[in-house]
């Protein structure tokens, strides 16, 4: 065999793996799911997905949910809320946990990233007396074209604009602009992008 045949080969079972391994995570998540989930085609995953919770998970044409070290987790707490991925968006481990509502742009790439629309307690000072006490939530967008880069936070209510990145460990609290490399905690412009 020549290096070509190896290499043709090689792409082909890949294609074969990256197929199965495919067809594996979305039965199982129509089983389980049913039109709670709903996958876009060209849809790719290694398996490494866990979707949990009453809500409802929809992915658009082209995502690839392939997680290298953690896998990527999707928790809904309401039958209302809706987590949102756009098309061709890369997810490599994150996590979205949502109350109300995720929603992630198309061509984006989230690393290690968790994504969180709720406080999941009352900040009310009666919070531990009081078992009605108010726990704040809002739904959150990033925008399209948009990089969370590794053990980064989104909390409630945020927008993030298109084509903005957000740097390693970043707290994002507040909206950020499109266009511009934000880090910190919380974080802060440290570079705009030329549109």
């Amino acid at each position: 065999m020549n290096h070509m045949s190896i290499n043709f080969l090689k792409n082909t079972m890949k294609s074969v793996i990256i197929a199965v391994l495919t067809m594996y995570t979305v039965t199982k998540f129509r089983l389980l799911k049913g039109s709670r989930v709903q996958f876009g085609p060209g849809f790719i995953s290694n398996g490494r997905l866990q979707i949990k919770g009453p809500g409802k998970v929809i992915f658009g044409a082209g995502v690839n949910a392939w997680a290298h070290k953690e896998p990527n987790v999707l928790i809904t707490y309401s039958p209302n809320a809706i987590i949102e991925i756009g098309d061709n968006t890369r997810l490599n481990g994150a996590g979205m946990m949502a109350a109300r509502g995720i929603t992630v742009g198309c061509d984006c790439i989230l690393g290690s990233a968790l994504i969180v629309d709720t406080d999941f307690h009352s900040i009310d000072l009666d919070r531990r007396t009081n078992p009605n006490a108010k726990v704040r939530t809002a739904s959150i967008t990033i925008g399209n074209n948009v990089w969370l880069a590794g053990q980064t936070v989104v909390l409630k209510g945020v927008t993030i604009g298109n084509n903005s990145v957000v740097g390693f460990r970043g707290v994002v609290t507040s909206n950020v602009p499109p266009n511009v490399i934000v880090a910190g905690n919380p974080v802060r412009v440290v570079k705009q992008l030329d549109a």
